[in-house]
C-alpha cells in the first residue's frame, strides 16, 4: 500500500510533485500516479507542502501539521545579520527558572531543523536539577584532570629531551591548561563547565547516522537562535561532549540509548550581562573558483 495518495477530484495534473520527487511520482499521459514506501520516500513531506490544490495526502504523517504558509516571514539581510552579530556566548545567568512553556517551544521547534537525508535522528536530554548538573560537571572535570595529569608528565619529558615531540603537542598543552584552570576554579568553588547555568541541554544521536554530528549541531544552533527571541541566551559546551566520548563514568551517568553519542551541548538561561556592542571577528578565508 502506498504511503501517499492523490485526491483526483482536486488534482490538476500540474506535475509539481513529479518534478520534486521522481522516485515516488510519475506522470502517465494526463494522470499523475504515486507509489510511496520505504524504498523511495524519506518522509520529507515536500509533496504535500508543494501541492497547490491540497490533493496529496501522506498517510504516515500528521496532515494536521501542514499549516498553510500564506505570506512568508521575511527579514532584511541587514536585520538578520545584526541578529546574528548580537548573539554572544553567555556564562553568567540570573537565578530565574525557564518557564516550561518556553522550554517546550524550544524543543518542539528543533524538530523542524534540517537533518541529512531527513533522518530526524536528533534526541535531546534536558538537565535542570542542580545536583544532576553538578554531577555531570564533576565527571567532566575528572576526565580532564586524569588526561591532563598524563599529558603534563609527558610534556615534562619532552622538555627534557627524553621524548620526541608528538603531532598532537598543541592538543596536549591545551588539555594541561584546562586541567590547571579547572583546579583553580574548584578551589574558588566555581563551576568551570556549566557556570551554574539553570539548564543544560544535551543533543545526542546514533553513531550510525550519516550526518549525526551535523544534525545535532544544526539543531542546537537553531535552538540557540530561537532562545534569543525569548530573552534567553546560550553557550556551546564542547568539554562535556569531548569527555562523554571516552570517559566511562560520565558515559554511564548520561545513560544514553545504546548506540547514541553526545554531539552538541548548550547551557541556557536568562543572562546577567548585557553586551552593548557587537564583536569584531576575523574575515572568513574564501576561495572563489
Amino acid at each position: 500500500m502506498s504511503w501517499v495518495s492523490i485526491d483526483y477530484d482536486r488534482c490538476t495534473n500540474c506535475g509539481i510533485c513529479v518534478l520534486r520527487c521522481e522516485g515516488c511520482f510519475t506522470q502517465m499521459e494526463d494522470t499523475v500516479m504515486v507509489q510511496a514506501d520505504e524504498n523511495c520516500c524519506n518522509l520529507c513531506g515536500h509533496c504535500v507542502s508543494l501541492c497547490p490544490t491540497g490533493a496529496i495526502v501522506h498517510h504516515t504523517m500528521d496532515m494536521g501539521n501542514f499549516p498553510y504558509i500564506g505570506e512568508p516571514v521575511t527579514f532584511t539581510p541587514e536585520e538578520f545579520i545584526q541578529f546574528i552579530r548580537e548573539r554572544r556566548s553567555h556564562r553568567h545567568f540570573r537565578k530565574k527558572p525557564i518557564p516550561i512553556k518556553l522550554l517546550e517551544q524550544l524543543i518542539d521547534a528543533v524538530r523542524y531543523a534540517p537533518t541529512g537525508s531527513n533522518e530526524q535522528n536528533v534526541e535531546i536530554m534536558v538537565v535542570e536539577h542542580p545536583d544532576r548538573i553538578r554531577r555531570l560537571s564533576t565527571l567532566t572535570i575528572e576526565h580532564f584532570d586524569r588526561i591532563g595529569a598524563v599529558y603534563a608528565e609527558q610534556l615534562e619529558r619532552i622538555r627534557k629531551g627524553a621524548e620526541e615531540i608528538p603531532e598532537n603537542l598543541s592538543v596536549m598543552e591545551k588539555v594541561v591548561r584546562y586541567r590547571e584552570r579547572f583546579i583553580r576554579a574548584r578551589e574558588k568553588g566555581l563551576d568551570p563547565i556549566f557556570y551554574n547555568a539553570p539548564l543544560v541541554i544535551i543533543f545526542h544521536s546514533t553513531i550510525h547516522g550519516t550526518t549525526s554530528k551535523d544534525n545535532c549541531v544544526i539543531a542546537s544552533t537553531t535552538m540557540g537562535l530561537l532562545a534569543r527571541t525569548m530573552g534567553l541566551e546560550t553557550t556551546f559546551i564542547g568539554l562535556l561532549e569531548i569527555a562523554a566520548g571516552s570517559y566511562k563514568p560520565l558515559i554511564d551517568e548520561l545513560s544514553l540509548p545504546k548506540g547514541n553519542r553526545v554531539f552538541s551541548v548548550l547551557i541556557a538561561g536568562y543572562p546577567r550581562l548585557r553586551y552593548l556592542r557587537t564583536i569584531d571577528r576575523n574575515a572568513i578565508k574564501t576561495r572563489l573558483e
